[in-house]
């Protein structure tokens, strides 16, 4: 009831403790992600923060938890949406510079061999809606596809 009372008083619409994602609760964003039809596998990285792999679209990829206690690995306050493009050839800067330019929702680099990674970061802390996320997940999951169809599509001298 006062989330309910404060929505009225601030005009935010109060949102349901079930309809909240965050990355306090890496099974509960998994669990999110699987019942809106993406695949998520909870797991850990190398310094024991949660992961879940998963993939967008026709790309696998990882979800990385950060800001998490050092001690316990809990508590993250954010996670970043992560896939990596395999090109037979190293990506030219100036096609990276192009895609930089013509994606909103993509942080793209590059690594050691020239492919492009390509990073989305949500910030959650105690929480966002379920519509939120999965409105980022979305908008991820078609930049992904978006970036890969033209960074192959250079390769293929199309």
């Amino acid at each position: 009831m006062a989330a309910a009372v404060a929505g009225l008083l601030t005009g935010t619409p109060a949102v349901a403790a079930d309809d909240v994602v965050t990355a306090y609760n890496p099974g509960g964003m998994a669990k999110v992600m699987r019942d809106a039809g993406y695949t998520a596998d909870l797991d850990v990285d190398d310094y024991g923060d949660p992961v879940i792999k998963t993939s967008f679209g026709n790309y696998g990829g990882t979800i990385y938890f950060y800001g998490c206690d050092e001690t316990n690995h809990d508590r993250c306050d954010s996670v970043q949406f992560r896939a990596g493009l395999d090109r037979k050839t190293a990506m030219p800067l100036s096609l990276l510079n192009q895609v930089i330019k013509k994606y909103r929702y993509s942080a793209v680099w590059l690594d050691d061999e020239g492919d492009p990674w390509v990073n989305f970061d949500v910030f959650t802390n105690a929480g966002i809606s379920k519509d939120v996320f999965l409105t980022a997940l979305k908008a991820y999951t078609e930049n992904l596809e978006n970036v890969a169809d033209q960074v192959f599509a250079e390769e293929r001298g199309e």
